[in-house]
């Protein structure tokens, strides 16, 4: 049943791309009207166990977002979003998406790596509760399996 939650946001993510393929990464600075400046952007670096999916995507269960930014799957500029999976006893992520469970809110703070949220408090500092269960890393399709499995 796992497998199913799994094969619809990547089919997603590949339809994504196809259609962002075709399109712009960022807008053209004279299609902005006159009193608009162009948003302040950074491109999504590629990093291992992690996804790049668009704003309005539900991330996978177990990964939350901790980075927005530009991305060529993504119409539009700031509309992408690192989805890294929840892990470690804290983490940064961008706000306005659930905390995990068995994490709770230690803080609200400013990250530039959420900057397309917002310039202030556009982040949380998630801390693992004491009384979680032990972790199991997360391996994401198509990923090395670490060498004590193999």
């Amino acid at each position: 049943m796992k497998s199913v939650g799994l094969f619809i946001p990547i089919i997603l993510l590949i339809a994504a791309s196809v259609v962002g393929q075709t399109l712009p990464e960022t807008l053209p600075p004279q299609s902005l009207p006159a009193t608009q400046s162009p948003p302040a952007t950074q491109s999504l670096p590629a990093k291992p166990n992690t996804l790049s999916m668009c704003a309005g995507d539900v991330p996978p269960e177990n990964m939350v977002i901790t980075a927005t930014g530009t991305s060529v799957i993504c119409a539009g500029s700031c509309r992408g979003r690192l989805v890294d999976p929840v892990e470690g006893p804290v983490m940064v992520i961008c706000a306005g998406q659930p905390i995990p469970q068995y994490y709770e809110t230690e803080s609200v703070t400013t990250s530039p790596a959420c900057n397309c949220i917002g310039d202030q408090d556009n982040a949380y500092v998630i801390r693992r509760r004491n009384d979680a269960p032990a972790p199991t890393p997360t391996v994401l399709p198509g990923a090395p399996l670490p060498a004590q499995n193999r």
